[in-house]
């Protein structure tokens, strides 16, 4: 008696056709568009065969000059960190006022006016110094790309946090959005991502890109688009500017599955708006941004919080230490005396004292860590450390 396949069955094996057919499309799309062969899209190892690497990811705003041979300014800075083998993406996202010095030009800038003044490799370079991490690669698209690929895959819902009006003739910008859930076309979703005059601006702002990009990133992956992936493909490569290959953006669509884009962790630049010589900038604070980046960058397990306090009574001795466990990667909260000035020896005292990283301090102040009193902890820290006159000339 001949078997008949179930119906569960024949749905699976069609549903295998249609992606192995979206696939093929991909494959000889991309190819035509990077003028690769298809024999190099399909056999080339992605990302020269690195398992981990970053992307720095810039939006263009053209808007500013009306002069059509200028460059835009980077209207959003993104640094993604991915991690092929274990299938993690990460983002630090940094604000477009931040003061930095920019090479080639004098005194302090604002981030943004790197790519104006060098395009997306000077824009790299200068993240790279500020971080203090290699960028590999760089994606840049325009405002105009970003509104075709929305309504390229139909728009794109999401929960608009409050009421959003802007206008500004003379950069082309119309913004009118109301509270509530809406459904964003290109030119929309442009104004939920540009929206920047409430009380934190940029940063707020900020924290709407990295919402937007996890509902964009939901409706490219979604079912109902997959037939519109040789145009998505198509539209996304006309309006990209990228130093990645072909086989690099299919490794990361790939990964796009795996990785919901929910499950995508994002952090900001550590930071405060200040306004320096009536002109607002986005001042780092240079001391938090190593654990930032070695946690969102490096895919490294959060170093412990940490207060170092003096008890040998000699001058600047929890300040020495302190500085020596930032540059480790420690995220030292704040330094100070201890309650007494007479410590022989040092002390380390930790929420959790065998951790491997609590050792690590106690071994470089050869001492044991002991558990940290039940009491309320007022040094708002994992970590405290007291400096004795063992170690008080480190």
């Amino acid at each position: 008696m001949r078997l008949r396949p179930r119906k569960s069955a024949i749905a699976l094996f069609v549903v295998v056709i249609a992606l192995a057919v979206a696939v093929g499309a991909a494959f000889h799309l991309v190819s035509q568009k990077t003028h690769m062969s298809v024999r190099d899209v399909v056999f080339q190892k992605p990302f020269g065969g690195r398992e981990t690497f970053t992307v720095l990811v810039l939006g263009e705003d053209e808007t500013f000059s009306k002069n059509t041979e200028d460059k835009g300014r980077s209207d959003t800075i993104l640094v993604a960190a991915v991690d092929l083998k274990h299938k993690r993406v990460q983002g630090l996202s940094i604000p477009r006022d931040t003061r930095i010095q920019i090479p080639g030009m004098s005194g302090f800038q604002k981030i943004n006016a790197s790519y104006a003044k060098g395009g997306a490799q000077l824009t790299a370079q200068c993240v790279a110094d500020l971080l203090g991490v290699p960028i590999d690669y760089y994606a840049k698209t325009n405002i105009a790309g970003l509104k075709k690929v929305v309504d390229a895959v139909g728009g794109v819902g999401i929960d608009v946090e409050k009421n959003m009006y802007y206008v500004d003739r003379r950069g082309g910008l119309y913004i009118n959005l109301k509270k509530g859930y809406r459904h964003l076309d290109g030119e929309r979703a442009l104004g939920y991502v540009r929206f920047r005059h409430d009380r934190m601006g940029d940063l707020w702002r900020i924290q709407r890109q990295q919402k937007f990009l996890r509902a964009l990133a939901r409706q490219v992956t979604s079912p109902s688009n997959w037939t519109k992936l040789p145009n998505l493909i198509d539209e996304m490569m006309n309006n990209v500017e990228t130093n990645m290959t072909s086989k690099d953006l299919l490794s990361l669509a790939r990964l796009s599955k795996d990785v919901p884009a929910d499950e995508v962790q994002m952090a900001t630049l550590p930071g405060v708006p200040e306004t320096i010589h009536g002109i607002s900038y986005y001042v780092p604070d240079l001391p938090a941004i190593p654990p930032l980046v070695n946690e969102v960058l490096r895919f490294q397990e959060p170093k412990p919080t940490v207060a170092v306090l003096n008890g040998s009574g000699v001058t600047g001795a929890a300040e020495r230490l302190a500085a020596f466990l930032r540059d480790d990667g420690y995220r030292v909260m704040r330094t100070g005396n201890a309650p007494r000035t007479d410590y022989d020896v040092s002390v380390v005292m930790a929420q959790d004292p065998e951790s491997a990283q609590i050792q690590k301090i106690a071994d470089l102040l050869n001492c044991r860590a002991q558990a940290l009193p039940q009491e309320p902890n007022k040094e708002n820290a994992s970590v405290v450390v007291i400096i004795g006159r063992d170690y008080a000339s480190l």
